[in-house]
């Protein structure tokens, strides 16, 4: 072992103490990862204020057509149907949303987590964190975990290209925006094709 490679060697009180940091951090994101669940109670409250609107809808459906031809009862009842039926949609829109970012956020979660608790394997064993086979096989299960497109983006990005972590995740950021407008704009063009 040269004499940099010693200077850099961690004794068993620093491996000691990673592996604590690692396993809080592995805490504190299985921690977040419940405390997301209220993204699903969100869920919840949003599919049962669709439900009431719908019975809202039947109900007033329901009055409309035992109702008398007269115009301003017809003019009243569809401004009621139309408006439910607005907030209803508007729900619905939130609900997915919601869904939608709560299952990336545990996903990521639970991704990094995996990952941290390899690494902690890894290093809380002497023989292990010397060996660089270890290390490539552990980088190799990180890799074959990721499921999502940014993911692989920023392993390549930190471990392929060595950029500086700060620097790709602004990368990883400015791509993200781009394909949200880029999405953005294929669905405007797809609502003006459709009238």
């Amino acid at each position: 072992m040269s004499q940099k490679d010693q200077g850099l060697a961690l004794g068993a009180e620093e491996v000691q103490q990673t592996i604590l940091m690692l396993n809080l951090s592995i805490a504190q994101i299985d921690l977040s990862i419940s405390e997301g669940d209220h993204s699903v109670n969100a869920l919840i409250d949003s599919f049962t204020y669709m439900s009431q609107q719908l019975e809202q809808i039947k109900l007033a459906s329901n009055e409309f057509l035992e109702s008398t031809a007269d115009a301003d009862i017809v003019e009243a009842h569809n401004a009621m149907l139309t408006s439910h039926t607005s907030e209803l949609a508007e729900k619905m829109q939130q609900a997915v949303i919601a869904f939608q970012f709560y299952d990336k956020l545990s996903q990521r979660l639970d991704h990094v987590s995996h990952g941290l608790s390899g690494l902690a394997d890894i290093v809380s064993h002497e023989m292990r964190v010397k060996d660089e086979a270890e290390w490539e096989s552990f980088k190799l299960n990180v890799r074959k975990g990721t499921t999502m497109r940014e993911e692989e983006e920023l392993f390549e990005l930190i471990f392929d290209q060595k950029v500086p972590t700060e620097e790709a995740i602004e990368i990883i950021k400015g791509r993200m925006l781009e394909r949200m407008n880029k999405e953005k704009d294929n669905e405007d063009e797809d609502e003006i094709e459709l009238f």
